[in-house]
């Protein structure tokens, strides 16, 4: 019977020291990356929205230098699907030697596009919240932890966003202008937020905290809007047909051709330099997997 007792002992002590032992703000201090470069791991370190976790699906070539290779965050469309993003991105991780990581933010804790496309900037009444209950807010810290976990040198990471995660991309770099952002694509976003201080959000920026100081940072960073050519179809039925977009155009390619020359033409008239740029992608048209493989050429 001791020996069965030290036995189970044992077995209790080795299970203890396999769990995630939480820090005292509750995030754990367990490394996410150990002998492991392709899984799913939980996130809730950030403690404004620590009671709101999300998963993210990682993969890690194991030929690539951990410290210091390009790191991209993808974020996927309105299905939430960030495994299949991930699966387009494995073969263009290994092909450009990048380290991926697919955001999925879940409709249980972030439901509709209150909560993602639009960054929970407004609560579902339509009052503004604070920046600390921001979807966006959470894109930082996750940096920051895988920063920690892979003794990663470099500071600046790289985004990747079609259609819904397209939404996200683009306010993301307006409504966090001081972000560590290299470089960002959104590509076939249903529609866009301008960076016009006198339309109302979401359409514009009024009405929200972004001031002149934010836009100029904002134009700074680099920001790319890829357009799937063949993306005209004005008749889709996920297409957002309020008044406020289709003032942007009547399909994805027309909104998007719009919303780079409004942008260009505010930056001229506030005087700011701007690295937004568009580019069009021929004989695709509302396809992720496509618009990967050309947005991963151009970033990296």
């Amino acid at each position: 019977m001791k020996v069965l007792k030290y036995i189970f002992l044992s077995i209790i002590i080795v299970l203890s020291s396999c769990r995630k032992v939480p820090d005292e703000d509750g995030s754990s201090t367990t490394n996410l990356f150990d002998d492991n470069n392709h899984g799913v791991f939980e996130f809730n370190d950030y403690q404004p929205l620590a009671d709101k976790p999300f998963n993210i699906h990682f993969y890690l070539p194991t030929s690539v230098d951990r410290t210091n290779a390009p790191i991209l965050f993808i974020f996927p469309g309105m299905n939430r699907n960030a495994d299949d993003y991930l699966e387009t991105w494995i073969p263009l991780a290994e092909q450009y030697s990048i380290m991926v990581f697919s955001f999925e933010f879940s409709d249980y804790y972030y439901p509709n596009s209150t909560s993602y496309q639009l960054g929970y900037v407004r609560d579902f009444n339509n009052n503004f919240t604070n920046e600390d209950i921001w979807t966006f807010s959470l894109i930082e810290p996750v940096f920051d932890r895988i920063k920690n976990d892979l003794d990663y040198i470099g500071n600046q990471y790289n985004m990747f966003g079609h259609s819904a995660g397209a939404q996200f991309v683009h306010r993301y770099v307006q409504f966090k202008p001081n972000s560590r952002i290299n470089k960002a694509v959104s590509a076939n976003a249903g529609w866009y937020t301008l960076p016009d201080t006198s339309i109302s959000f979401p359409y514009g920026l009024k009405g929200t905290s972004i001031n002149s100081n934010d836009l100029e940072s904002s134009f700074l960073k680099n920001l790319e809007i890829h357009l799937g050519q063949n993306d005209n179809n004005p008749n889709d039925p996920f297409l957002n047909t309020t008044d406020g977009a289709n003032l942007q155009g009547n399909h994805r390619l027309s909104r998007g051709q719009y919303f780079i020359l409004k942008s260009d033409s505010i930056a001229q008239t506030m005087n700011f330099n701007s690295n937004w740029i568009k580019k069009e992608v021929p004989n695709v048209g509302h396809q992720q997997v496509n618009m990967a493989a050309f947005a991963a050429q151009e970033l990296f």
